[in-house]
């Protein structure tokens, strides 16, 4: 391994990255379940409290909201992974293409259905388009769908990740100290008696983020141990390096679990142990870094494409479901239809309302939108320096990478923030790894 940016191939990345979508997809469907049948909101869709009906589920259920925190790891190592080889202006262009169709077209249609449903979440035509902004809560504004506070969460970590391209390449010392500097930040405020102004920093999911980010710099040491590439002395001191860092976010993560375990407790009012929510987290840890093992592929080629699809529907059905899947359960649950049929007929009308998001939207609008906006800005860029000024993309990597295509790009994977790279990597094997040893020019 050398100390200086270098690209690798990385041929068998995209049997690995089928098994990440099919992680995220299971995320999706826990935080589906968690909002149909452990969520308190939902207790006045089915009459009784959901926890009562689904006895058998409940000691599950009650954990599901830990499917977003394995988003937030996710969107750690799937974010910087696609940030590779990329101007700023395409980095933009790319989470705007990937962000903006699916939202865009979940406000809208959520807007239709509250306008039939009077059971829902009424909003004015003023405050619907507020949403289309994906920041509702910035304005004070109602979001048309419960989960939207974590774009928002996303977006923190887009703009943050957007700024180290400004800088130059995202080395492994400016990954490793965003990814440290960034929880610690959030703390110290915290600590300092302003919990306020700390949930602005992220406090309690920037850790997520930040073991997600070191993941993939593990990831990526492993991948180019397995090409052949013999470590020296500085890349082994680097990897301790990152392995000490990912052990100081990894407790940080647990502690936040376990305040986290306390809070849903009291808003499920049934117990959650923590000690069980922090073996769930180290599940979610141990099952995303075994997704990108090279051994973990899938080699069914049907099977891999029910794994892409999950994958694509992951963003538009974790926007979707709580709206459309609790009008289908006070539908049904008024009718007098079991409380099984009613969870999946909601979970059914879920994935439906998903599916033709992700084709009627983000395949129709995602490439157009990413290619536009990288355009419009590559243009910008050009005329700065043109006048003598500074390349906004200045010190990125020289060599960029082709567009992937709509379904490839990783989406946020609280929404998911986040598409996995499995099909980006079929049509481009090769990847500029600007982190891979370069700790030397962090």
């Amino acid at each position: 391994m050398t100390s200086t940016p270098q690209t690798t191939q990385t041929t068998q990345t995209a049997q690995r990255m089928h098994l990440l979508d099919a992680l995220r997809f299971a995320a999706a469907m826990a935080v589906v379940l968690y909002h149909f049948t452990a969520s308190p909101t939902a207790d006045r869709y089915w009459g009784d409290a959901p926890t009562s009906e689904f006895a058998a589920l409940e000691n599950v259920v009650s954990y599901g909201w830990l499917a977003v925190e394995a988003f937030f790891i996710i969107s750690g190592f799937a974010i910087l992974w696609s940030s590779q080889g990329r101007t700023l202006a395409q980095y933009t262009g790319s989470r705007t293409g990937r962000l903006v169709p699916a939202f865009w077209a979940c406000v809208l249609v959520t807007a239709v259905l509250q306008a039939a449903w009077s059971g829902g979440r009424q909003l004015t035509l003023g405050e619907t388009l507020v949403n289309l902004t994906l920041t509702p809560d910035v304005f004070g504004v109602t979001s048309s769908q419960v989960v939207y506070w974590t774009l928002l969460v996303e977006l923190k970590f887009y703009l943050l990740v957007a700024l180290l391209l400004l800088l130059g390449p995202l080395t492994r010392g400016r990954v490793v100290t965003l990814a440290l500097a960034w929880p610690a930040v959030g703390f110290v405020v915290r600590g300092l008696g302003y919990p306020e102004l700390a949930e602005h920093f992220v406090v309690r999911h920037s850790p997520y983020i930040g073991l997600g980010m070191l993941m993939f710099l593990l990831y990526q040491d492993v991948t180019q141990r397995r090409a052949g590439q013999v470590p020296d002395s500085q890349d082994r001191r680097s990897t301790a390096v990152v392995l000490g860092a990912a052990g100081i976010l990894l407790a940080l993560s647990v502690h936040e679990v376990l305040q986290a375990a306390d809070r849903a407790a009291e808003l499920q009012g049934n117990p959650v142990d923590g000690r069980v929510a922090v073996a769930v987290l180290l599940v979610i840890i141990v099952a995303v870094w075994f997704s990108m093992h090279p051994r973990a592929v899938v080699r069914s080629r049907r099977l891999a494409a029910a794994c892409t699809l999950g994958g694509a529907l992951t963003y538009p059905l974790y926007l979707v479901h709580t709206q459309f899947g609790w009008a289908v359960t006070e539908v049904f649950s008024t009718a007098g239809a079991g409380v099984w049929v009613t969870l999946a007929a909601a979970t059914g009308a879920s994935l439906l309302v998903a599916l033709a998001i992700h084709y009627g939207a983000e395949r129709v609008f995602s490439t157009p939108l990413r290619r536009a906006v990288t355009r419009a800005l590559s243009r910008s860029d050009v005329a700065t320096r043109s006048d003598g000024g500074t390349s906004a993309t200045q010190g990125s990597s020289p060599t960029p990478r082709p567009d992937p295509a709509p379904a490839t790009d990783p989406a946020p994977v609280t929404a998911p923030t986040e598409e996995t790279a499995g099909v980006a990597v079929e049509r481009q094997t090769a990847r500029p790894r600007a982190l891979a040893g370069a700790w030397s020019r962090g």
